[in-house]
């Protein structure tokens, strides 16, 4: 529990512009998330049957949008905006990548929230002036997303069949 407390206390510890507040704004992207992840884990867990590993591998904005919640929750700009790095490449990029039609249209609404929590981490950080919170954030994000893009990319090389369903929006359940 003490570890707990030391970690949490390090990663709030960047005061290097106002005090971080919660606000309207971030509760909405927040539970909006939340409810994305939720709906991609009842999809490729429940429907699809995959393992979570698997769920993991097709749908890295889960564990972003984890991030994002967990440093709102704990008021950490640093994890925010190692969250909204990784958002960035997943989310905002994610909306170039996929169709606009079909199943996907669902996880481009995602995406689009997922965009939304980029901009409001962005607006905090330049609001604010947290340009310490932005260094130190961005360089945790990247060392977050490196080994997670690399090994999400050996898993697709291994499963082509599924990451083709997954690109074209033909990811479909088993059938009877």
């Amino acid at each position: 529990m003490q570890a707990i407390a030391q970690i949490t206390q390090g990663l709030t510890v960047w005061q290097d512009g106002a005090k971080f507040k919660r606000n309207m704004a971030g509760w909405t992207l927040v539970i909006l998330n939340l409810l994305m992840a939720i709906n991609s884990a009842n999809f490729f867990l429940g429907i699809l049957k995959t393992d979570i590993v698997g769920w993991l591998m097709m749908n890295t904005c889960a564990p972003s949008i984890a991030l994002f919640v967990v440093g709102f929750l704990l008021g950490s700009p640093v994890v925010m905006v190692a969250a909204a790095t990784m958002m960035f490449r997943y989310g905002a990029l994610g909306l170039f990548v996929f169709p606009w039609d079909g199943f996907n249209i669902i996880a481009q609404v995602s995406h689009v929230s997922m965009t939304l929590a980029v901009i409001y981490v962005a607006v905090d950080v330049i609001r604010n002036r947290r340009w310490k919170s932005l260094s130190v954030g961005l360089l945790l994000g990247i060392v977050i997303l490196f080994p997670l893009e690399t090994v999400q990319t050996m898993w697709l090389i291994q499963n082509p069949e599924t990451a083709e369903k997954l690109f074209s929006g033909n990811l479909m359940p088993p059938g009877p």
